[in-house]
């Protein structure tokens, strides 16, 4: 293998942080590379003491910048709670997962469904539920608005029209007037009621009698309530993790795949995919360089070159794979979690028509944003069921979810549930697995058997 051929391999491997700082340290050792960061230009600095007195200045300036927080942070106060809660083993390290996947306002960087990896899923609902109500309350969310619901939950003098508000609805205190944020909410009950099959909680919804003291009254409810509840709290454990991947539904829909620019057609829905530039730097040999004739100069451009087709190599092979990640997942992108099909690393690699060790190094450390959170690359790969179980199209990640789901619904039965009768409800569902394979999936769910439970 070439030396060019391991740098490009080095770079698929990095993250977008990662690879800012090796395209950085690049530019300071070589003069013949330019990197363009919006409209200026970082070259390698000529005068040792002027890169030095740069380098003095940028350390002052972060010393002044910089306080010590001796405050307890946000983490270290959830996880005193949650380990003198009454948990099981398996229920507590979920939850520190959770907390530890917290940000500074205290909201998810990854999405919690990632985080349970299937044999958690059962607890996932629980230990968020709990997590939220922790002091301060709120936290553990996805954004704002969630921690504002999660707040109003916790409230006795909360009403039911808050909570539906507060329940993906805010957009309609905009504006705050009684009267306008009525006839919205009309218009939506309206629309709804001609829906078929409603769940519980839209049909007690679509029966609430709004009056203008009742929205005079939930405005007042909820700006007494704090959208940063973490904000007194310290934060020098936060660690932030910056999406590489973006995908979004396309508002315009397209015939046919188009992945060197990022779009994708599936499950009648046209995916725009996109690769984070926040952080990748754009590079380019400087010109001035670029036709030196001493030998020193001319290595210099070409290790300038090299780094710079590595760098484009990494950028088209990991938006082909993550066009191709979203065509072969089109119902999770679609869905959302718990309807991932079987996906091998190996799938991918026969598809690029490249090494399954370059799409591991693809995968690793990188990062995908959808509108359903924050996931790894790698979360998308998962086992297919055995075929002779007529599960060659279901993945392990779907059964869990279903077994998962199904084990919820009936968690209130006096009478449990055996294998066999979840086996024949998974089937009900499309998921047919034998008996035996149902009792390792609930043990990989932390449940004990009927006769236990």
């Amino acid at each position: 293998m070439s030396q060019k051929q391991i740098q490009s391999l080095e770079l698929l491997s990095l993250g977008s942080e990662d690879l800012q700082e090796a395209v950085t340290k690049a530019s300071l050792e070589n003069p013949a590379l330019i990197v363009r960061r919006g409209p200026r230009d970082f070259t390698r600095t000529s005068s040792t003491v002027s890169r030095a007195a740069s380098e003095a200045s940028d350390n002052f300036e972060a010393a002044l910048e910089s306080r010590a927080d001796s405050r307890e942070t946000l983490k270290e106060h959830l996880l005193l709670q949650l380990h003198t809660s009454r948990l099981s083993r398996k229920e507590e390290e979920l939850g520190e997962k959770l907390i530890h996947n917290l940000d500074s306002h205290g909201f998810h960087v990854l999405a919690p469904a990632s985080l349970a990896e299937g044999e958690q899923a059962e607890s996932l609902g629980k230990m968020l539920d709990l997590i939220q109500s922790f002091d301060p309350p709120g936290t553990c969310t996805a954004n704002i608005q969630e921690s504002l619901y999660a707040q109003a939950r916790q409230r006795k003098s909360c009403t039911p029209l808050t909570l539906f508000l507060l329940d993906g609805h805010l957009n309609f205190l905009d504006p705050p007037v009684p009267e306008k944020v009525i006839a919205k909410i009309k218009a939506w009950q309206k629309e709804q009621s001609r829906m078929f099959a409603q769940d519980e909680k839209t049909s007690g919804y679509i029966k609430l009698s709004v009056t203008t003291e009742q929205v005079e009254e939930s405005i007042r409810f909820i700006r007494g309530l704090d959208p940063y509840p973490a904000r007194e709290y310290g934060t020098q454990e936060t660690h932030f993790v910056s999406p590489d991947i973006y995908v979004e539904r396309a508002k315009e829909n397209s015939d046919a795949d188009r992945m060197e620019s990022g779009i994708v057609t599936a499950g009648g829905v046209t995916w725009k995919i996109r690769l984070s530039r926040e952080t990748i730097p754009e590079l380019r040999i400087n010109k001035s360089v670029s036709s030196a004739e001493s030998t020193e100069l001319k290595a210099n451009v070409k290790k300038a070159q090299d780094l710079i087709d590595a760098v484009q190599f990494r950028q088209s092979t990991l938006l082909k794979a993550a066009c191709i990640i979203v065509k072969r997942q089109s119902d999770f992108f679609k869905n959302g979690p718990g309807n991932l099909r079987p996906l091998r690393q190996a799938d991918i690699a026969d598809d690029l028509q490249i090494h399954e060790t370059t799409v591991s190094r693809m995968a690793n450390g990188k990062y995908m944003q959808c509108e359903w959170g924050l996931f790894e690359v790698k979360y998308f790969f998962t086992n297919a069921l055995s075929s002779a179980e007529g599960g060659a199209d279901i993945s392990r990640d779907k059964a869990l979810h279903e077994l998962a789901s199904i084990l919820a619904e009936h968690s209130g039965s006096q009478k449990k549930l055996s294998d066999q009768k979840l086996s024949a409800l998974l089937e009900e569902r499309g998921i047919k697995v034998a008996r035996r394979t149902v009792a390792k999936y609930r043990a990989m769910l932390n449940v004990e058997s009927s006769y236990n439970r």
